[in-house]
């Protein structure tokens, strides 16, 4: 894995720049108990595979609310030839926290100057007695 600065070195960078001109928000609210609780301290990777390499885009913790805002991703413009399909790119999103099943490979479809808000149920791990 490798961060977005060190993949902003590369080669491969200008054409994903140049296809992603613009930058999408994503907001993420992890919770348990169908909405009823919210996960602070949640982990959260944003990343994205790019030729050879992962690119990390993101890495943090939900707040006390088990929200994190404003995660601010390249993304291309929503405006195309044919309005019926946008045009958007996807990051894989993992969320993990103690005590619950880790949730790995979510995509999230990510459209320019525009807030996508992506709601994450996390379920209790299971824990055998045998």
């Amino acid at each position: 894995m490798i961060s977005y600065q060190d993949f902003q070195k590369k080669s491969e960078y200008s054409s994903f720049i140049k296809e992603n001109s613009e930058v999408g928000s994503l907001k993420i609210n992890v919770f348990a108990a169908s909405s009823a609780l919210p996960l602070p301290n949640t982990h959260i990777v944003i990343t994205k595979k790019m030729g050879e390499d992962v690119v990390l885009f993101f890495d943090g913790m939900t707040n006390s609310s088990g929200e994190i805002d404003s995660i601010l991703l390249p993304a291309p413009s929503m405006v195309s030839n044919n309005m019926d399909v946008p045009h958007y790119t996807f990051y894989d999103l993992e969320a993990s926290h103690e005590g619950y099943q880790k949730m790995s490979k979510i995509l999230i479809a990510m459209f320019g100057g525009t807030k996508v808000i992506q709601y994450i149920k996390l379920l209790p791990e299971v824990i055998s007695h045998v």
